[in-house]
């Protein structure tokens, strides 16, 4: 009896979900005829979850003064996303795209794919007000880093930004938050990019260990990427600030840096947490050393070199670019 009415409700959860997601989208569509031009040329921010991504988007949406940010459009939460089949990484190109990925896309870069999810309602129900609002669209990923390249060449973007954090500091958060329990998640098609992985991606492995060969997968969709978008390492921000910022936001037309950047940069995330370490730059960047032993340090290094990654090692900035 119990199980029958917990799928009568949730029945109806999806109906008002999906109602609520309507009347989202006319609204959209109807302020999209009156500011025709909102939606040229939006901005895309993708990287690992846990990874920094949060912080540069907010910080970026509020120098452009916009509240008009669309979250995670390839979450489960968004289940505009269930009729493109999409994996947990998915990788799209011209090879195997199709008109129900092309459409899913079409709807996010012109702003209507807004429901609660994407407009992150639950936490944040201001946000609501920005289906009413002219300014530029941001679109934010942490599953995007194998989409975001095809994105630009097929719609004309402007280059996507995706941001790289250490492997030690992304694996060490996300074994705070818990419920990470399926990794890896590594494209089919990138086993055929890089096929030295096959020797390292082991699902049988630790929980640490599949959280790294998930990471060093979406660092290596990133590097097949190429030209089409530009990387960053979150922790030349957390150092350098601006001037880390200052290629990416010449590439999006900005022949300054604006200043007011640097006091964005000063805010924690909306995605923080109790153990995030934010009182200076040492401990933005270190937290990591504490939380991790010697040996599940050198365990996430040697599986994240062995897949072809090799930017960072036990020193908390990257060695080099990717």
């Amino acid at each position: 009896m119990w199980s029958g009415i917990g799928s009568i409700m949730d029945s109806h959860k999806n109906r008002v979900k999906k109602v609520e997601a309507a009347l989202c989208r006319t609204t959209t569509g109807a302020f999209n005829r009156i500011y025709p031009e909102r939606n040229r040329d939006p901005l895309i921010i993708s990287g690992s979850p846990r990874g920094g991504t949060t912080w540069i988007a907010e910080s970026i949406a509020r120098m452009y003064g916009s509240t008009r940010v669309l979250w995670e459009p390839l979450q489960d939460g968004n289940w505009e996303k269930e009729a493109c089949a999409f994996g947990k990484r998915p990788r799209v190109d011209e090879g195997n795209a199709d008109e129900r990925k092309d459409a899913f896309f079409e709807r996010l870069l012109c702003g209507t794919m807004v429901n609660r999810h994407t407009l992150r309602l639950n936490k944040q129900p201001e946000h609501l007000w920005s289906l009413f609002r002219n300014q530029r669209l941001i679109i934010k990923f942490v599953r995007g880093n194998g989409v975001v390249a095809y994105l630009r060449r097929r719609f004309s973007l402007p280059k996507p930004l995706i941001v790289v954090r250490h492997p030690c500091a992304v694996v060490a958060s996300q074994l705070h938050m818990g419920q990470w329990e399926d990794h890896p998640y590594v494209a089919d098609e990138l086993y055929e990019a890089f096929p030295q992985i096959r020797d390292v991606v082991d699902r049988n492995a630790s929980l640490y260990e599949r959280l790294a060969m998930t990471w060093a997968a979406d660092v290596l969709n990133a590097r097949n990427s190429g030209d089409d978008v530009q990387i960053i390492h979150y922790e030349d921000v957390v150092v350098r600030r601006l001037e880390a910022l200052r290629a990416v936001l010449h590439e999006w037309g900005w022949d300054e840096v604006p200043q007011e950047l640097d006091s964005y940069l000063d805010r924690p995330s909306s995605s923080h947490k109790a153990w995030t370490q934010l009182q200076s730059t040492e401990a933005k960047l270190s937290r990591w050393k504490k939380d991790l032993d010697n040996k599940t340090i050198s365990d996430i290094l040697r599986i994240v070199h062995g897949m072809g990654v090799e930017s960072y090692g036990e020193e908390v900035v990257p060695k080099k670019l990717i």
